[in-house]
This record gives structure tokens, C-alpha cells and sequence, in this order.
């Protein structure tokens, strides 16, 4: 290759992340660039198919090697305009070249069934295979990333026709790379087992407390994950790419009763307080967060050590059946009898916040609300104060802990903005730095050594 080629061509290989070729499929030589004014333009290689011109535009299928497609328009920096399904789509201009300059399918992208490339292919993530050529059609299985399969060349709706069991199948074509290693599903973590989610689920984009909801996924679906933990939620693999769930409501797809296994309710309680979900009756359950007060919970007439068991979400759970009722508490905000000072001024958010506390901590005999400050939060009443009697002692700190990790796992439904305790602050805004420690402000007090500080959203 002379010098001016090799240029141009490590320009192109280095541009197709950018310009959305289907991962895996890998550029291998320099082609024409497409022309507008042509009647018809061809594929070499796998590509995307977008509702605008460029990867920021909503991906809407993918052309297999060869297929034709009409253009519909001027090319605009770099992407091609072509009739898609009787729309306007867009296609990178790279990765199309005129028809007739190589061997090209028979039909175009907007007909019904074409007939293209036939051959041996590879998954390159875990791929639904249907019964037919669009989502609506039933799932017959799920194959691993790197599955290799065979096309029979038929394409229809962005989905390739394969052999698979015996019987003739679909999949998405945009999941499928040429045979060999390779491909984006090499870049993704290693999938060590499958999970089935307890309840619907919701996907979302990292770990943090700042991820974004791609939605859920129904109570059953069986979902890849990779072993890696953070924050509660687990990390999968779904749709080609790294993912988080809840990590508390998956369960070994063989293990947990079916619905029709599980014990039969007896009848419903409410919860008396923001009430903790367990997993067993024991000493050595797994705390799976706290139920709202008034809570609705199905109640199987059994109690164990105190605990009574439910089901929860399709599965044996168990909770403090002190805290259960038979009728439905009322939302309020009733402080009468807690003893403490400014109390009364207290908004409502933080007087439901008290009402939980001194139903949930007994030990707990005093409470500070509204006072001046040179902060807003006391004198706003959204600020409480959780006062810990002998708090040097080693069983005080810890109930103080207790109190304010209790808090920070029901951070979004009691309302909490942020928690100060032993001269350490966790905030909703900063969730994912976790405990931070804050400066030496010169007496226990003043350090919230002596009480367990929560501010309110307002």
C-alpha cells in the first residue's frame, strides 16, 4: 500500500465507532463514496440505520452487507438520506457506494423480504431468537454472546433468517458480526451466570445515584450477569451493552418456590412504621430495605422469633410483626407525647420523619427542632435532632449509626436532603462518595457527636 492510501484508510477504520457501523463487522478496504443522485445505493458492510444524520439520532434497525437502498435526498456532512419503510432514515455515506460497482442484493431495504449474504455469523451480545422477522414475534430462545449461527440469506425489517434446531428462525441483524473473534461483545465484561428478576425491574445506566432509567423489564426475565456488585445493584450485560439492577430482587433461575409453591395468604396487615423487609426469620437475615408506614403487606399467619412472614413481590419475606396492624394508620404527623423542644414547628415532612423515629428507635427520649441558627434548617423546621443519652458509650455511637443508616437507606421515601452524625455527612446530592468526613468545629456538639442531625427536602 502506498502512503497516500494508507492515510485515508486509517482515517476510515478509526471513524466507525463514530458513524454507527454494527459492531463487529470490521471495515477492510477503501470504498467510493455514495452518490445521492443514484437510483440505488448498496451496503458493503453491515451498518446502522438512524432517524437523523448521526449516532446522537435514535437507532431504527440495520442493513446487511449488500442490501439495496433508495437514497432520498443530498447527503449532510458525511450521512446519506434513504427511504426506509416508507420514511426518511439515514445511513453513514461510508459505508454505501453506488449500485453496481459490487455484487448487490436483489430488493431493496424498504420492500418486504430481501435476499442477500448467506453464511456463517456470530452473536454479538445475548440475542432473542423469533419466530418471525419484528419484535411482535414470539421468542423461541436467547443465545449467548458469541453464539455462531447460520443466515440463509433471507433479511426482512432489519432481522436475518437462520438455521437454528432443526427449524427456521430470526434475529436482529445489527447483533450479528461476521464468524471469528472479535466485535464489540470482546469489549463487554464476562457474563458468569443468569439471574431472574423477582419483580419488575428497573435498567438503569450505572451505579450511581445519578443514573438515568432505561426502563423495566417484567417480573421472570432472565438477565446476564457479570458477578460485579456496587451500591446494591448488580451490573448485567442486556442489549449489547453494561447495565445495573437492583441486586436484591434476583434470584437463581432455579432456585426460589414458583407462585404456586409459595404459602397461601391469610390475610393483609399494615405497616405501623417504615418497616424492614427480611429474608428469613433468623439472626442472619439479609436486610432488603424498609416498606413505607401504612404499607399494605399479605400475611401468612405464620411468626417466627418475633417475625412475621409475608409475600412480598413473589417471594417468602418476613418482617417485625410488632409493627403490623390490622387497620390502616393514619397519615399523620401526631407528635403528642414526644418529648423534645421545637417540635411544634417542625414541617410536615420532618414531623412524619419524627413520628417514624420515635415509633422505630424507643430508646430515644428527646428531640430538637426549630431554634435560631445562622443556618436555615433549624429555623425553616426541617432540620431534626436525634439526641443520643450517654453518648460516649460504645452502644450509644452504635445506635446512633444504626439511626442514620436507617435514614440513608430510606433516604427517598422519609423526604431526607442530607444526615450529619460523629462529625461525618452523607448527602442525596453526593450519594456515590458515600460517608464524607467534615472538618473539627471545636465541641462534640457542634461535631453531631451527641445526635443524629437530618435535614429535610422542603
Amino acid at each position: 500500500m502506498t502512503k497516500r492510501a494508507a492515510k485515508p484508510l486509517r482515517r476510515l477504520v478509526g471513524a466507525v465507532a463514530a458513524a454507527g457501523l454494527v459492531a463487529g463487522i470490521a471495515a477492510t478496504a477503501v470504498v467510493p463514496s455514495a452518490n445521492a443522485d443514484a437510483d440505488k445505493l448498496t451496503t458493503w458492510t453491515a451498518v446502522n440505520i438512524r432517524s437523523g444524520p448521526g449516532t446522537n439520532y435514535k437507532l431504527l434497525g440495520g442493513l446487511y452487507p449488500g442490501q439495496l437502498i433508495t437514497p432520498d435526498g443530498p447527503s449532510q456532512n458525511g450521512w446519506t438520506p434513504v427511504k426506509w419503510n416508507g420514511k426518511r432514515a439515514w445511513v453513514s455515506s461510508q459505508y454505501v457506494r453506488v449500485a453496481g460497482s459490487g455484487k448487490a442484493s436483489s430488493k431493496s431495504a424498504d420492500s418486504t423480504t430481501a435476499s442477500g449474504k448467506a453464511g456463517s455469523m456470530a452473536t454479538t451480545t445475548a440475542l432473542n431468537v423469533r419466530t418471525g422477522p419484528s419484535t411482535s414475534y414470539r421468542v423461541y430462545t436467547v443465545l449467548g454472546s458469541g453464539t455462531k449461527v447460520t443466515t440463509t440469506g433471507a433479511y426482512k425489517n432489519g432481522f436475518a433468517e437462520i438455521k437454528y434446531s432443526g427449524g427456521s428462525y430470526w434475529v436482529a441483524t445489527q447483533y450479528l458480526r461476521s464468524g471469528g473473534s472479535g466485535g464489540s461483545g470482546s469489549n463487554l465484561p464476562k457474563v458468569t451466570g443468569t439471574r431472574v428478576a423477582t419483580t419488575a425491574l428497573m435498567i438503569r445506566t450505572n451505579s450511581t445515584a445519578n443514573f438515568q432509567n432505561l426502563g423495566d423489564v417484567p417480573k421472570g426475565t432472565k438477565l446476564s450477569i457479570t458477578g460485579v456488585t456496587k451500591n446494591g445493584v448488580a451490573q448485567i450485560v442486556y442489549n449489547g451493552a453494561v447495565r445495573w439492577v437492583n441486586a436484591a430482587y434476583l434470584a437463581k433461575a432455579s432456585s426460589g418456590p414458583s407462585p404456586a409453591d409459595l404459602p397461601k395468604a391469610t390475610g393483609t396487615r399494615y405497616a405501623t412504621t417504615a418497616l424492614m423487609i427480611r429474608t428469613t426469620s433468623t439472626a442472619s437475615f439479609k436486610n432488603l430495605g424498609d416498606v413505607p408506614t401504612g404499607t399494605k403487606l399479605s400475611v401468612t399467619g405464620v411468626t417466627k422469633n418475633g417475625v412475621a412472614q409475608i409475600v412480598y413481590k413473589g417471594a417468602i419475606r418476613w418482617v417485625n410483626a410488632a409493627y403490623l396492624s390490622s387497620t390502616k394508620p393514619a397519615k399523620g404527623t401526631n407528635i403528642s407525647g414526644i418529648a423534645g423542644n421545637g417540635l411544634s414547628g417542625l414541617t410536615s415532612r420532618s414531623k412524619a420523619l419524627l413520628v417514624q423515629v420515635h415509633s422505630r428507635y424507643p430508646q430515644i427520649t428527646w428531640y430538637n427542632g426549630v431554634r435560631p441558627d445562622s443556618l436555615p434548617d433549624h429555623p425553616s423546621g426541617r432540620a431534626l435532632d436525634i439526641m443520643l443519652s450517654n453518648y460516649k458509650s460504645a452502644a450509644s455511637n452504635q445506635l446512633g449509626w444504626q439511626i442514620a443508616n436507617w435514614a440513608k437507606a430510606n433516604a427517598a421515601s422519609l423526604g431526607v436532603e442530607y444526615i450529619i452524625f460523629d462529625q461525618k455527612i452523607w448527602s442525596v446530592a453526593r450519594s456515590g462518595e458515600g460517608w464524607r468526613t467534615m472538618a473539627d468545629r471545636g465541641s462534640d456538639n457542634q461535631n453531631h457527636k451527641n445526635h443524629v442531625h437530618i435535614t429535610t427536602k422542603p
